[in-house]
């Protein structure tokens, strides 16, 4: 399994239980503790209580309590409940940081499963024997599947099917994402304001000194060149 985030270590400890020898290589020198909250709810809330993470993913519930939507002129519109918005079920579902999942994922499954840290698939063959893998920091083996688990940019993929720009499609959209102080001293809400073409929302996990700052405009045109790598940006 390629990529040790939320899907690579989920699907690593039903393998495992299914009787299978399991290996996660994960391009970083660690598990990533960065990103984006993640909903827990419906029938995610039956796989993680099976998998016996469920206690330790309900102390880590951030709570948000209130949704409030402005106007084009800043003014206040509405201000809701999140399971309104959602579709959830209050006091059942569950939001915890992207950091907190995983690593009680890893927990999970790290004693019966092989992760190779720091580390990467570089070339990627399939024959009638299996899949023979080579690393990136060296050594080569062979295994009955391999599944790519390395997020939208997959590397994996990549390997098999080419370079992702031949399979974009444009929706006239683009998004900036990222951290910054929390100025306006929000606590277990996010704050959302949009016009047509422009949006912008904060979101306070908690009781922190940052907030998740997200913006989207719309743009008719597709970048060029755009740069992952956040000092280029």
């Amino acid at each position: 399994i390629s990529g040790a985030g939320i899907a690579g270590p989920a699907l690593a400890y039903w393998l495992n239980r299914r009787g299978h020898e399991v290996t996660v290589v994960e391009k970083a020198g660690t598990l990533r503790s960065g990103g984006y909250p993640v909903d827990v709810r419906g029938t995610a809330l039956e796989v993680v209580r099976r998998m016996g993470i469920l206690p330790r993913l309900r102390d880590a519930h951030i709570d948000l309590r209130r949704l409030t939507f402005l106007g084009a002129d800043g003014g206040e519109v509405a201000s809701v409940e999140p399971h309104t918005v959602t579709g959830g079920v209050a006091g059942r579902d569950l939001e915890v940081r992207r950091g907190d999942l995983t690593d009680a994922l890893h927990a999970a499954v790290r004693d019966d499963v092989e992760f190779l840290f720091n580390d990467s698939i570089d070339t990627l063959d399939q024959s009638g024997h299996g899949a023979d893998v080579t690393f990136r920091g060296g050594g080569s083996r062979t295994y009955d599947m391999v599944f790519g688990a390395d997020g939208t940019h997959s590397s994996t993929r990549e390997t098999l099917f080419g370079p992702e720009e031949r399979f974009h499609r444009y929706l006239g959209y683009r998004f900036a994402v990222f951290t910054m102080r929390n100025t306006f001293g929000l606590s277990h809400e996010t704050v959302l304001w949009n016009t047509p073409g422009r949006a912008a929302a904060l979101y306070a996990v908690g009781d922190t000194d940052e907030v998740h700052a997200f913006l989207t405009f719309a743009r008719p045109e597709p970048p060029s060149g755009a740069s992952r790598d956040p000092r280029d940006r």
